[in-house]
């Protein structure tokens, strides 16, 4: 049995608040059946995606929210994570060696398929695990 739909709109683009969501999705992610190391890939990416939100999305100026979406679908689970925000490019970092700058890759890495769009109204992600893989 598929569960409901997960949806959580108007989240404050902010650490605290993401956590929280983190939480709730890895939640959902578990009710549906998958495995705990599976789930544990998609909340990462999820995650990954939701802080690039409050990397990216917004400035300083502005608090910004951000959507997320969760479904079971034949064949598949799918998260999408959306922003209103425009993209801000972001701020090199000195080091030799940086932290940042992987997320992307990260998000392609973990989920089956990774889709990114951007425009004038913001950033949608839809990262997509087949559920064949899944057990």
């Amino acid at each position: 049995m598929r569960p409901a739909p997960f949806r959580c709109h108007g989240v404050p683009a902010a650490p605290d608040a993401l956590r929280r969501l983190r939480h709730d999705l890895m939640a959902w992610v578990l009710s549906a059946g998958v495995d705990e190391d599976r789930a544990a890939d998609i909340v990462l990416a999820s995650y990954e995606a939701l802080a690039n939100v409050a990397d990216h999305a917004y400035d300083d100026t502005a608090p910004g929210v951000v959507d997320i979406d969760a479904a079971v679908h034949p064949g598949r689970l799918e998260v999408v994570i959306t922003d209103h925000g425009q993209w801000r490019t972001p701020v090199p970092d000195p080091r030799p060696v940086s932290l940042r700058g992987r997320g992307l890759l990260l998000l392609r890495a973990s989920a089956d398929r990774a889709d990114i769009t951007s425009g004038d109204s913001g950033t949608v992600v839809t990262l997509t695990w087949d559920l064949d893989r899944m057990s």
